[in-house]
């Protein structure tokens, strides 16, 4: 009689799982990195209606506001839609006065934390560049 074993050997099992590893290893931070950027349309659709609401807000009061609140939004800080980002006005400076212009920041929290943060300010100026 003939003795034919079927079947992976240990060697072959190891192979296998070391090419599967490496593939994870390669493809995990790319797919990381595309979830990131998803994400962080949130926040950017986040500070341009932030924006249109402080453009709408400076129409009827002759001023911008540091207080989300006032803008419709909950709570201040106010949270993006999908919850990526804390949205509030930066502080102002002398340079530039919160009753003729303003700068919204959206802080970058939870599985978002390690993109960084945004901005936009009242003369178009979007932070950090690459990211727009």
């Amino acid at each position: 009689m003939q003795n034919t074993q079927r079947g992976f050997s240990l060697i072959e099992l190891i192979i296998a799982v070391a090419i599967v590893a490496i593939l994870a290893g390669i493809a995990l931070p790319s797919f990381q990195s595309s979830a990131e950027k998803g994400r962080r349309s949130d926040g950017q659709a986040a500070l341009l209606d932030a924006a249109s609401k402080m453009e709408s807000y400076f129409y009827t009061n002759k001023t911008y506001t540091t207080d989300m609140t006032a803008l419709g939004f909950t709570a201040d800080p106010a949270n993006s839609s999908e919850g990526y980002y804390a949205l509030e006005v930066a502080a102002a400076t002398s340079s530039c006065p919160i009753s003729s212009c303003f700068k919204l920041q959206a802080t970058a929290q939870g599985a978002q934390v390690n993109d960084g943060n945004l901005s936009l300010a009242s003369s178009g100026e979007k932070l950090p560049a690459d990211k727009w």
